[in-house]
């Protein structure tokens, strides 16, 4: 083994549920799954990460389920290296921009 230091060690790691897009929503709520299209939050999250200069010290990524599970939603977990966890369910679409904003604030 060899421990390394990634660079998200000074930031923290968003954890998208990628069971909710795949197959909660579109199986449960076929009209959200229409509205929400191809938009991908965790993809979002990391094109805007980067176009803002976070990429790197924050990382988005996708995760199984979480078991925080509500209709129609996402269930987002931020983890900072210092503090407490912070776990919520986002509409995709409409609390994406507050989502960005919340991560940035716990992870900068």
């Amino acid at each position: 083994m060899q421990p390394v230091r990634p660079k998200w060690a000074d930031g923290g790691l968003v954890l998208v549920c990628e069971r909710c897009f795949k197959e909660r929503i579109p199986e449960e709520d076929p009209d959200v799954a229409q509205r929400i299209g191809d938009f991908h939050l965790r993809d979002w999250l990391k094109e805007r990460l980067k176009a803002e200069g976070h990429w790197g010290k924050i990382r988005a990524i996708n995760t199984s389920c979480m078991d925080v599970c509500a209709r129609g939603r996402v269930t987002v977990a931020i983890e900072p290296q210092r503090g407490e966890p912070t776990v919520m369910i986002v509409d995709p679409i409409a609390d994406r921009d507050k989502l960005y904003r919340v991560i940035v604030e716990k992870l900068k």
